[in-house]
């Protein structure tokens, strides 16, 4: 990630001159909070700042009692969609304690996030997204609730509101902010989402010509192509800009995915299977495994299943999938999950799988 993301970062007053007071006495609580929020607009490790996890835990270190950024380190569990406060009682725990905290001394805003943050965890995504807009209406340059109400959207499935929420504020923007750019690829998704591909692709470019290290408006950029079906263009881009987009490890996965689509859809099966082997099930058999990424490796293989290939063992290279029977965050997560352990011969998972949804659904 370029030196920008440890610039300038916003102190206890540098919060106030920007109309977003924290309720900290710790000048460097404010200013890692800043770091990691500017970290996760840009899916990307700040290396001056240690990356994103050292960031988290130097934040909490400097004042674990802080609201908004123990709202925001809490808020990112529950955004990851593989845990929540049905499954995870220092999650309940946590976020019950934040709740009284924020009311004893959080200011209003920093009480409504804290209290989005709870519904997001306890699996109330558009009571949770309709906070964050409250918050956007007075609050229109949040930065927080701008990245957390898209990640609402994006759950939910709501193209409009991924669109409509970005599209509100970008007007109430001087341009001068930080991870200001990022607002454009976010805007370009929503556009897309809705189908509006020219607009979307505008948005992208915009956003990559103010940044090329945006991640998402490559993203953002990908989707119009395979959209359209221009495929070969699809393969330049991302292969063009590889070296920019894949330092955003968070969603490195899926842009990898993104590439390898485009060559499925041209009907050349070896170069997926590559791009899986080399990028995709390295990046989902990491430490510090996502969810997420385990999706993207079990919708690729299907795929490609799909087209009648042969994947030889590859569904045996996912890790630890059990591990995730039981979250329920989002079905997207439990169809994947049951579709790999159906193709691995997991009939023992995949019949836990489907029993623990029907007690949840209960």
């Amino acid at each position: 990630m370029a030196a920008w993301c440890a610039e300038n970062l916003r102190d206890l007053e540098g919060w106030r001159a920007s109309g977003l007071t924290l309720t900290t006495p710790s000048n460097e609580c404010a200013k890692l909070f800043d770091g990691a929020l500017r970290q996760i607009v840009s899916w990307s490790d700040c290396d001056a700042l240690g990356g994103l996890v050292k960031t988290l835990e130097d934040m909490k270190a400097a004042d674990p009692k802080a609201v908004l950024p123990r709202a925001f380190r809490l808020g990112l569990e529950g955004l990851g969609t593989s845990t929540c406060t049905r499954i995870n009682e220092t999650l309940k725990t946590g976020l019950e304690q934040l709740q009284k905290d924020a009311k004893d001394y959080g200011n209003t805003r920093e009480q409504k996030h804290a209290e989005a943050v709870l519904l997001w965890c306890e699996g109330k995504m558009r009571a949770a997204a309709n906070l964050w807009e409250e918050i956007l209406v007075e609050y229109p340059t949040d930065l927080m609730a701008i990245k957390f109400a898209h990640e609402a959207y994006f759950f939910m499935g709501d193209a409009k509101g991924k669109r409509d929420s970005v599209q509100a504020v970008l007007p109430k923007h001087k341009g001068t902010e930080p991870c200001y750019s990022y607002l454009h690829g976010m805007w370009a998704f929503g556009l897309e989402e809705c189908e509006q591909y020219d607009e979307a692709e505008k948005e992208a470019v915009k956003a990559l010509n103010l940044n090329r290290f945006d991640c998402w408006a490559t993203h953002a950029r990908a989707h119009c192509m395979v959209m359209q079906g221009r495929n070969d263009e699809g393969i330049n881009f991302m292969e063009s800009t590889v070296d920019d987009w894949r330092p955003g490890w968070i969603i490195a996965t899926h842009n990898y995915w993104h590439n390898a689509l485009f060559y499925i859809e041209k009907g050349d099966y070896e170069t997926p299977l590559t791009i899986f082997d080399n990028e995709v099930c390295r990046r989902a058999n990491r430490p510090k495994q996502s969810v997420l990424d385990l999706a993207d490796a079990a919708s690729m293989l299907w795929r490609l299943e799909l087209e009648g290939v042969d994947v030889g063992k590859r569904w045996h290279d996912l890790p630890n999938l059990s591990t995730h029977s039981e979250d329920h965050v989002t079905c997207f997560n439990d169809a994947h999950l049951g579709i790999a352990f159906q193709r691995r011969g997991d009939i023992d998972e995949e019949a836990h799988l489907y029993e623990t949804l029907v007690d949840f659904a209960k």
